[in-house]
Formats: structure tokens, C-alpha cells, sequence
């Protein structure tokens, strides 16, 4: 299916013009769910002037960040050398990192690298657009499972997932709950007997494939929502993307059954009820027990979460139909207020007042004298030389970029961002400054 996710980041480039009140660079994945730097782009064509002139922002909103994955990589350029993991070259020594976790290492590992973070939770705002016909629906329950548990990928983050479908046998629970199973992950085009797993505690005992049906969804399965699932179901248990982690990052995942009006258990890390429950969503504790939010080690989790499982599926009939129905009046306020304005404005004023933080701390971090060195430098090679001057794309530096931007920064005044600004109403041309002045 088509997503029209570069609507998201131009409304994010919008807002941050708006704080900035002067054109801001975004830079996103694309396509969305990449992990390739070539594929870092910005959302429209820029020239190196504005490139180098304009703050940066780098949106890593959808996925984990990962720092160690990116941390080796450069971009190399044969002309002027390689510049350091996600950035560009910029005046500024700072540019915002716009991610979607809390409680995260990889924050601080990105701080010494000179980025400013910047959270929001941008699953709702991507929720919210996905799910947008959910709040149309009306459902006709007709029970035919206790659970329902999406099990579409097991590979990197994932891997707990395995051992969530052996625990399952182990309770007697494989019949209570409509789950899948790919012997292969998509991801990692691995066998889960031949995988090399990266903690080997998630490895499984029992042979799965003896137990579960394949699943023939996609990786666009999580944007969509198939009623026909949705009618068969009490409880369904959410398989989030980050389990044995330390990080707090919640998906659509969570927010597809909210908008469906269906109560949840939630399998992500330590503390995702609270999140949930920090933007206005009320959980289950009322009806079952729910102290395995709070459990740090992540197997201990899980056995608490498919023993609840057992649990409810052991109730008194007449026990399960009155909770259950419980359990209905709070998922019903769930979805109510997923939909609401006070949700969709508690996100949105999130997002502003945090990259209102990081734009007024990037937008400080003016390096006028470290920039004219470097090009001083390239500029006192005369191949180097040479090839600015017979540069002719507008997306790559040419001499009158570099001579332009240099008189910019060697200004005396006391504010070089309004020459800035002034020069910046017109498009860049090669006859802005003569070669050699």
C-alpha cells in the first residue's frame, strides 16, 4: 500500500519554519523504513547555499535509533573527504535529531556527536492517519479465540517473539490464541533452527513449526486492520518492537486495537503502560493484574504475560463475561480519546515545544571561523580549486557558493544571519560573485 508519509515531514518542516521563522533543512529516509545513509534525503531539492546556511534536521522518528549500526558509517566524498555519520557539512556545530524513544542510551551517544535531540511520539500523529477509517467501524464481536497476537516478523528486536510462541505451548495456550508463525523471517531471510541469535535466551525449545500456521502478511500489515480478526477476539496481545531493551518506544502496534476499541496486553519494555497511560489511555489494572509493566528483566516479563494469559483464559464463564465486559468500557474510552483533539493536541504541542528546545540551542551553535578554515583549506589546493570553479550544479558547492557564504560569515556585524537572510530571496546564481573575487 501507498503511504504518504513525506505529508508528516512537511508538516514538521512547517512547524519548525514557523519556530525558526526561516527556511530549516529535513532530512528523512526515504523510502520510509530504510536504513541505507544514501537514502537520507531532504524532503525537496536544495542548493549547497542553503544546505550549508540553514539549520539541520535529521528525523529518525520511526524506527529504534541505533547508533552503533551508523556509528562506522561515513559519507565519503572524493573531493572533500568524509563527513561523520548522519551529518552534512554545516556552519552550525549542532543539528537537531528528531527520534521517537525515551530512556535511551543511544541519546547520549548522539549528544557528544553534536546532536541536539528532539522526542515526540510520532506513531500516534502516523496512527492516526493509518487508522483514520477505524473510528467508522463497527464491530459484531464473535469470539472464536481468548487472544489475538500479530507474530508477522521474529528477526533483530524481535527475537523474543520466539520464545513468547514457546511459552504458549508451554501454558497450553496455542489453541486460546490466534497467532502465525514464519519459519523464515523476512527480515533476515533466516530459518529460526539455523539463526544465530543475538541473546541466545530467546532461542526455542520446542519445535514451532509443529504448532502454528505461516502468515502470509507483509511488512505494510501493521498500516492496515482486518475486521475479520478483529471480530474474533476478546483480548488481543501486543508484540511490540522493543522488548529486551531498556529503551521506551512504542508503534502503531499499540495504537491499532486502541483505535479498534479492544482490550490489550501490551509485551513491549518495562514501564509501556505508563507511557500509555502519561498520554491519556487507561489500561487494564482494574480487571487483571498488570505487575509485569514493571518487571526490568525481560524473560521474567514474558513469563508474566503468557501466565496472565493463562490465567484469564482460566476464568469461570460467568467470571469472564462480566470482565470482559469491563474491559470493553475502558478500551471504549481508549479509542474515544485516541480520536479526540485533546490526544491529537498533546502530541502535536509535545513536538513543538521540544524542537522549539533544540532549533534555539542548534540555531547558537554558529561556527563562522571553523567553516572558513575548512575552505580555506580545500580552496589552497589547487585541484580542489579547480574543481569549484568548474562546478556548474546547483546541488553541489561551486566557487561562487563558497566565495559568497564566506563574505557572509567574514561580515562584520552583529548578526551575520540577516545578510543571510536578505541574500536568501533570490535564487542562487553562478554570476552571484565572480570566481575570482
Amino acid at each position: 500500500m501507498s503511504i504518504p508519509l513525506d505529508r508528516l515531514y512537511q508538516y514538521i518542516e512547517d512547524t519548525a519554519q514557523s519556530i525558526f521563522k526561516d527556511r530549516v533543512i529535513i532530512y528523512r529516509f526515504y523510502p520510509h523504513g530504510s536504513k541505507n545513509l544514501l537514502d537520507l534525503t531532504t524532503t525537496r531539492l536544495i542548493d549547497f547555499y542553503l544546505e550549508v546556511m540553514h539549520p539541520h534536521i535529521y528525523c529518525h522518528d520511526q524506527e529504534p535509533l541505533a547508533y552503533d549500526f551508523y556509528k562506522n558509517m561515513v559519507r565519503y566524498d572524493s573531493l572533500f573527504g568524509k563527513f561523520k555519520h548522519f551529518k552534512y557539512p554545516s556552519m552550525r556545530q549542532q543539528s537537531v535529531l528528531l527520534h521517537s524513544e525515551k530512556r535511551s542510551t543511544n541519546l547520549e551517544q548522539y549528544t557528544q556527536d553534536n546532536y541536539v535531540p528532539s522526542y515526540w511520539w510520532s506513531h500516534a500523529v502516523i496512527a492516526l492517519d493509518w487508522f483514520r477509517y477505524a473510528r467508522h467501524v463497527v464491530l459484531h464481536p464473535c469470539p472464536q479465540k481468548t487472544f489475538l497476537a500479530y507474530n508477522r516478523s521474529w528477526g533483530g528486536t524481535r527475537e523474543y517473539r520466539l520464545k513468547f510462541l514457546d511459552y504458549l505451548i508451554d501454558h497450553d495456550l496455542v489453541n486460546s490464541c490466534r497467532t502465525w508463525f514464519n519459519p523464515v523471517d523476512p527480515g533476515c531471510q533466516a530459518h529460526f533452527q539455523q539463526h544465530q541469535f543475538d541473546n541466545p535466551k530467546w532461542k526455542p525449545i520446542h519445535n514451532l513449526e509443529k504448532y502454528f500456521h505461516p502468515t502470509d502478511a507483509d511488512s505494510n500489515s501493521s498500516a492496515d486492520f482486518d475486521l475479520d480478526d478483529y471480530n474474533t477476539f476478546d483480548i488481543e496481545v501486543v508484540l511490540e518492537t522493543l522488548f529486551d531493551d531498556g529503551r521506551l518506544h512504542l508503534t502503531e502496534k499499540i495504537l491499532r486495537p486502541i483505535a479498534l476499541g479492544k482490550p490489550f496486553i501490551l509485551a513491549g519494555t518495562y514501564g509501556s503502560l505508563e507511557y500509555l497511560r502519561d498520554y491519556g489511555f487507561r489500561t487494564f489494572d482494574e480487571i487483571w493484574p498488570e505487575q509485569y509493566d514493571l518487571e526490568t528483566d525481560s524473560d521474567s516479563r514474558l513469563k508474566q504475560i503468557t501466565s496472565l494469559m493463562r490465567d484469564i483464559e482460566n476464568w469461570d464463564p460467568k467470571i469472564r463475561q462480566e470482565r470482559v465486559a469491563q474491559a470493553q468500557i475502558i478500551a471504549d474510552h481508549n479509542r474515544k480519546h485516541f480520536f479526540s483533539t485533546e490526544f491529537f493536541d498533546q502530541v502535536v504541542t509535545e513536538l513543538k515545544t521540544n524542537l522549539d528546545t533544540a532549533i534555539q540551542q542548534v540555531s547558537q551553535s554558529k561556527d563562522y571561523q571553523g567553516f572558513l578554515n575548512f575552505w580555506n583549506d580545500q580552496t589552497a589546493d589547487p585541484i580542489k580549486l579547480q574543481a569549484l570553479i568548474d562546478e556548474t550544479s546547483i546541488l553541489l558547492p561551486n566557487i561562487a557558493d563558497i566565495n559568497r557564504i564566506k563574505k557572509i560569515m567574514s561580515a562584520q556585524t552583529q548578526d551575520p544571519d540577516k545578510i543571510c537572510l536578505s541574500l536568501d530571496q533570490r535564487p542562487l546564481s553562478m554570476m552571484d560573485l565572480d570566481p575570482g573575487s
